[in-house]
């Protein structure tokens, strides 16, 4: 289950960065909100592994 969250994340992650410049005067949101999400799914795969359970 965390792996599929970390995965949603880091997709939704991406499709935001490639869809930021779509935003006009908001891109800069969206690609701050991007890199949380990012983040986010990293800090979950990192929390998956093994080695910290």
């Amino acid at each position: 289950m965390l792996m599929v969250a970390s995965v949603a994340c880091l997709v939704a992650g991406v499709g935001l960065a490639a869809q930021a410049h779509r935003f006009g005067a908001r891109a800069a949101l969206a690609e701050t909100l991007s890199g949380l999400l990012l983040i986010l799914g990293l800090g979950l795969i990192g929390l998956g592994l093994p080695v910290f359970r």
